[in-house]
């Protein structure tokens, strides 16, 4: 605990230790809350997950150092979120805590006043690595938090840190006034609601106060507290029940008796999904059919994950005199799409689904062993875009990000992929082609909601063109063809389909003359791209 004796807040280096990691216990605990509040509604919101692996890098950082005095553990801290930074709401925490490291600059101990400093430094590192800062997100709400510290710093260590945390949730509560898109989703910023719980985590840890007995953020939907996270192997199986009474305590129950673990079960009575560990993903899918219909189904070997991971791991690479002068990096969400990436030159692709987001140390290590002079990555993700980025701002200059926002985009950019050359010139001509590719995005809705003019049921399937929904329909094929149709408008040639876990059986099949029916004059091409989450992943140019 923080001395606050004499109404003077004293922060060593081992009082905001203890801080931090309550933090991170209160963030695990909010973590899939915080996953849920998701503008669109895709099943795959993962913004409490990349803050929570980013904030526990920053702790390992700290822990690998050995300051005891605030300044040293935070530029500890610091470090170590740099590199472990994840998604665009990790790498803007891994700012965040940089900036509170610059501001602390060589101090031994904080008081309120010097913590407010730390404070409004983490705000304007913030602001300053987003390109075009938005209000109504994360660093609004650490912004007008630290605001409110500032001016109550003389207050007494309790009054102001109370204040600062109050105004965090004041100012979650706003974000849907400052951003129109969550207004019209219903819901708050969840990265802002992250920010929140850290500082709520950060409060109890300096004044030795008990956490909360429940999750604060439930998101959307509810959430089941004391998912435990297991470390085994066996299936990580997914899956969406859609039906009439459904009873979370029931399905719970009969997934332990199929022998499931980690599981986690979170929605309605009428849409429920289901995360569960357990040997036969059969056992779990038959627990599901017995109470509704399902959807959505995903089962990934945790063996041969697990596998990959130590040859990876215990792989030295090659011999660096054997690289290409330009190595090429992707990060791709399905086996298939891996294969294509590697068969346009791909040196090293990082499976950013099985594992979760990729971090900027992972796309730095992968680049090291990719190429000898540079290397070029394809983060194909908005979410792994910062990331990469700042995995480039760590490299002197040795690696280009490309910056492809789908798999699609990259895959036609990989096609200008040369292993000689100027490494400037090749990287343009990949942004070059990228501009005339479209993607289209078809998944099924987690909730309902209303985004971007679309009013979407939970269940429905949705389509998004370039990261916009533009539709939601009763069926996959129809919310394909309506995204194809918003693609197509201005001329396309080609679409290439990329078939998901979760694709309906005779897609393959069946899709080409689907779409011949609607636009003749389009060459389609259907592929197995294994990812999660997204049945049908298609690129149009």
């Amino acid at each position: 605990m923080a001395d606050i004796a004499d109404s003077a807040l004293h922060l060593d280096g081992n009082a905001l230790r203890r801080a931090f990691e309550v933090a991170e216990q209160w963030l695990a605990r909010n973590r899939d809350g915080i996953n849920a509040i998701n503008v669109y509604p895709v099943p795959d919101g993962d913004t409490g997950t990349n803050m929570l692996l980013t904030w526990r890098a920053a702790l390992k950082g700290g822990a690998e150092g050995d300051g005891t005095e605030a300044g040293t553990y935070l530029q500890d801290v610091a470090r170590g979120a740099l590199m472990g930074a994840r998604g665009n709401s990790g790498v803007i925490l891994s700012q965040m805590l940089r900036g509170l490291a610059d501001a602390a600059g060589g101090a031994s101990v904080l008081d309120a006043a010097g913590f407010a400093r730390c404070l409004e430094g983490a705000s304007a590192a913030a602001y300053a690595a987003v390109t075009k800062p938005v209000e109504g997100t994360m660093i609004t709400v650490l912004r007008e938090a630290s605001a409110a510290g500032t001016v109550a710093a003389s207050e007494g260590p309790e009054a102001f840190l109370y204040i600062t945390l109050t105004e965090a949730f004041a100012s979650v509560k706003r974000t849907p006034d400052l951003l129109p898109r969550l207004r019209e989703a219903g819901v708050v910023d969840s990265g802002g609601m992250g920010v929140a719980v850290i500082l709520q985590g950060i409060v109890c840890g300096i004044l030795d106060h008990p956490l909360p007995p429940e999750p604060f953020v439930t998101g959307s939907a509810e959430v089941r507290a004391g998912a435990v996270e297991h470390e085994g192997h066996g299936f990580c199986t997914e899956f969406v029940i859609s039906g009439n009474g459904l009873d979370r305590a029931t399905i719970e129950g009969e997934l332990t008796a199929a022998g499931g673990s980690s599981i986690l079960v979170v929605g309605d009575a009428s849409l429920l999904r289901v995360h569960v560990h357990v040997a036969t993903p059969g056992d779990a899918f038959a627990v599901g059919e017995r109470h509704g219909t399902l959807a959505a189904r995903k089962a990934e070997d945790m063996q041969v994950q697990h596998e990959a991971w130590m040859e990876e791991r215990e792989d030295d690479g090659p011999d660096p005199a054997s690289l290409p002068s330009i190595g090429l990096v992707a990060v791709a969400p399905g086996r298939g799409i891996a294969a294509a990436f590697r068969d346009l030159g791909a040196r090293r692709v990082l499976m950013g689904a099985a594992r979760g987001k990729v971090s900027a140390g992972d796309i730095l290590e992968a680049a090291r062993r990719a190429g000898r002079d540079h290397a070029i990555v394809l983060p194909n993700d908005n979410d792994a875009l910062m990331t990469a980025e700042q995995a480039a701002a760590a490299s002197a200059g040795f690696l280009i990000v490309v910056p492809s926002r789908s798999p699609a985009c990259g895959l036609s950019a990989a096609l200008e992929y040369r292993e000689e050359g100027d490494v400037a010139e090749i990287a343009a001509a990949m942004v070059e082609v990228m501009a005339g590719v479209r993607a289209v995005e078809v998944s099924r809705a987690v909730r309902t909601a209303s985004v971007d003019g679309v009013a979407v049921q939970a269940g429905e399937a949705i389509a998004l063109v370039d990261g916009h929904l533009v539709a939601a329909r009763a069926t996959l094929d129809e919310a394909l063809l309506a995204g194809i149709g918003v693609a197509v408008e201005g001329g396309a040639e080609i679409a290439t389909i990329y078939l998901g876990q979760d694709a309906p059986p005779g897609a393959a099949e069946r899709l080409p003359s689907l779409i011949a029916g609607q636009h003749p004059r389009l060459e389609v091409q259907v592929l197995d791209g294994g990812q999660p989450y997204y049945p049908y992943l298609v690129g149009v140019e």
